[in-house]
């Protein structure tokens, strides 16, 4: 597994992993407690964070089939969320409002990838505007052969839609 740890800027509570130049938009249906996604961008996710701005710490790791039980997988974490989307090309680690974007992970062959999203510290400055970081976020983005449906772990109190 390869791991890459970044900074990224949140902006109006949220950051993208998105294909290209996608600015996906949430669609409330499709929110959980740490992810969202928008219909009409299908290889985008939204990360949704506790600090409404500034900086949260993300690591991304690069796995393979099988990822442990995401139940067991967050022993560390607050909250977890995993769920399928189709990845066609280079995926972006993305801020909001600007800033850089990173490509994190370019697919061996186009088709369905899990992206697993581990939480802490959304809690410490909940609708802040922070400077320092105090959120941590662990991506896993690993292909699949098929979808397994959306799965949530853990309960860190935001996000109870």
């Amino acid at each position: 597994m390869t791991d890459s740890a970044y900074e990224i800027e949140v902006s109006y509570h949220q950051f993208y992993l998105v294909v290209q130049d996608a600015s996906p938009v949430l669609d409330p249906a499709t929110v959980g407690p740490v992810l969202a996604l928008d219909p009409q961008v299908p290889s985008a996710v939204i990360v949704r964070t506790g600090c409404a701005d500034g900086p949260v710490n993300v690591t991304v790791r690069i796995g393979v089939e099988p990822l442990p039980d995401l139940a067991t997988a967050g022993d560390r974490w607050e909250v977890g969320e995993q769920l399928v989307i189709p990845v066609e090309g280079d995926l972006y680690l993305v801020p909001p409002m600007g800033g850089p974007a990173y490509v994190v992970y370019t697919p061996p062959t186009p088709g369905l990838h899990l992206v697993r999203v581990l939480a802490r510290g959304r809690t410490t400055h909940y609708d802040a505007v922070v400077w320092e970081s105090s959120e941590d976020y662990d991506i896993t983005i690993t292909p699949v052969g098929s979808d397994p449906g959306r799965r949530t772990t853990g309960d860190d109190g935001l996000y109870r839609d």
